[in-house]
């Protein structure tokens, strides 16, 4: 079920004392960088004062398509603009440009609802019930449990089918498409809450899902009496001095969209690549913001202004990973948002020596599987032939695989090359050589994984030697590093360990990878040379409670 559906979800796949709530900084958010001009090929600016030069030499060769900075609480470290013009052709982008910051406006919902809180109007403890008398499984479900992501509700945007109760690629684009394009009303979007399974009892697991921050919004408006936009524009946004941040709007954009004419023509985006659901996106994204505006949100939060201590406490604390519209890492919290043609990452790093260390990018992205000419074609003169999956049974006869679907697990009949963006041209030879052929995926929304690749050794190998697959699984592993210095601290390679295994009656090369992302998480990859030109890789991701042997099993 890949079609446009899952392009969808692939772009859709963080304390003070007790203080008043005051305006941010005694200086509007902007001025902060008026003395601040990138220059030089580098586009890029940092602070010479030595007190920065750890910091400097840890992120100070940063780059992306669009704008990055570092700052403490007193000063600006490290910005950088790419060498581009806003959409009116002339404006260079810069720490004002804005951008569409998609889930990472889930932390400014999770702090009106606390805000709320403080004032008595109510209290993370109230059950959906309260608010929803229709919604029967309400009775069980808390705001906290919508916080922290972990209520049981599916995902309405990534996980479809049960919340909209259909079936099928078909059914899922028309749905993501009206959802897309604000054909769906909130009547509509609680009709279907209130007829959709939970995928387990509350309170008992983690499972992201935007439902979660969609009903927030919706309480919100019930209890402020104001529209979501108004409540946190008040609330938030004025106090802190974010003169160009907006939620639930259209036309305030100025990065300049990239490689979205496919989204267009589906109606995901408008005709300039820029997102056309303002009403669909209130409460689990669509906030409008630049650096300018997001370094000042998080001073003013983290400076404790804008909640008192115990509030802040309840949104950091952690529930299994996830806090209040935060993540949990080793180093602090973070949150990132990906929408059609731009992300954001915001992270919030604890420093002994200069309490939070702010790290934000807003970065336009494209669809690389469309405009990447080099990885078109990945497999072409090798012997690949395509699998398929009949009555819940995957089949690669040339590559000699046999696979039977854990139950409850869905196909997505993937067919195209696989890039990893954000990277040096040098980093992507892997991934440029890669071709998936076939994902499944829980539909129960455990989050386990199984994905079916082949790679063209000849494109991939960096000379002319024979590419093994140990040198493959090693490579792999050590580009998933890069991906984490380059775009999340936080995210490390704990462990790697390579042996050997058996996948029905073939021997594989089998690495485990333990990743920091979060929380550890195991990623089992399994390699097996085809022919001279053809390797074939099987990942598995799948939740510490379940046994990598019980998945080996499938096979054969």
């Amino acid at each position: 079920m890949y079609n446009k559906y899952s392009k969808i979800i692939s772009y859709l796949m963080a304390a003070a004392m007790l203080l008043p709530t005051v305006s941010c900084s005694n200086r509007e958010s902007a001025d902060v960088f008026s003395d601040i001009k990138v220059s030089g090929s580098e586009q890029s600016w940092a602070n010479k004062e030595e007190k920065y030069s750890k910091l400097i030499e840890t992120y100070g060769t940063k780059k992306c398509k669009g704008a990055m900075a570092v700052a403490t609480d007193d000063d600006i470290v490290y910005l950088y603009c790419e060498d581009s013009a806003e959409k009116d052709g002339k404006t260079p982008v810069s720490q004002d440009t804005v951008f569409d910051i998609a889930s990472v406006s889930k932390t400014f919902t999770a702090v009106c609802i606390l805000q709320l809180q403080e004032k008595g109007k109510l209290s993370i403890d109230d059950t959906l019930g309260k608010y929803f008398p229709e919604y029967e499984k309400g009775k069980d479900i808390t705001i906290y449990n919508l916080l922290h992501m972990n209520s049981g509700i599916p995902d309405y945007l990534n996980n479809p089918d049960p919340f909209w109760n259909i079936s099928g690629a078909e059914a899922a684009d028309k749905q993501i498409s009206d959802i897309l394009q604000d054909r769906t009303t909130d009547e509509q979007f609680l009709e279907a809450l209130y007829n959709a399974p939970l995928l387990f009892e509350p309170g008992t697991q983690f499972s992201y899902s935007n439902t979660n921050y969609r009903l927030l919004a919706f309480i919100i408006e019930q209890v402020s009496g104001m529209k979501y936009c108004d409540c946190v524009k008040k609330n938030i946004f004025d106090k802190c001095g974010m003169k160009k941040t907006t939620s639930m709007a259209k036309g305030d954009m100025t990065y300049v969209p990239v490689g979205f004419e496919e989204q267009a023509a589906y109606g995901f985006t408008d005709e300039n690549g820029y997102p056309v659901c303002p009403n669909n996106s209130r409460g689990d994204g669509g906030i409008h913001s630049c650096l300018s505006d997001m370094i000042a949100f998080d001073r003013a939060l983290f400076g404790g202004k804008l909640l008192n201590k115990r509030s802040m406490e309840t949104l950091l604390k952690d529930d299994d990973g996830y806090c209040c519209g935060l993540y949990r890492n080793k180093n602090g919290y973070s949150h990132d948002g990906s929408s059609l043609t731009c992300s954001a990452n915001n992270n919030i790093i604890e420093s002994e020596e200069f309490g939070y260390v702010y790290l934000i990018t807003l970065e336009r992205t494209e669809d690389t599987v469309q405009n990447n000419a080099d990885i078109a074609e990945p497999l072409k003169g090798t012997g690949y032939t395509k699998g398929t999956v009949n009555d819940g049974v995957y089949v690669n006869e040339y590559a000699g695989i046999k696979m039977t679907l854990p139950e409850g697990y869905v196909h997505e009949g993937v067919d195209l090359g696989s890039a990893m963006s954000g990277f040096e041209e040098e980093n992507k030879r892997i991934e440029s050589a890669k071709k998936c052929d076939s994902l499944f995926y829980d539909g129960n929304g455990s989050g386990n994984a199984i994905e079916i690749d082949f790679l063209n050794t000849k494109l991939g190998v960096p000379d002319d030697s024979d590419y093994t697959e140990e040198e493959y699984l090693n490579d792999y592993i050590d580009l998933l590093g890069r991906a984490g210095e380059n775009e999340q601290d936080g995210w490390s390679i704990i462990s790697r360990d390579i042996s050997k295994a058996t996948l029905g009656d073939k021997e594989y090369i089998y690495a485990k990878a333990v990743i920091d992302y979060h929380g550890n998480t195991e990623f089992h990859y399994f390699a097996r040379k085809i022919d001279d030109e053809l390797m074939c890789i099987i990942m598995m991701s799948i939740n510490d409670d379940e046994s990598i042997l019980d998945y080996e099993k499938l096979f054969g």
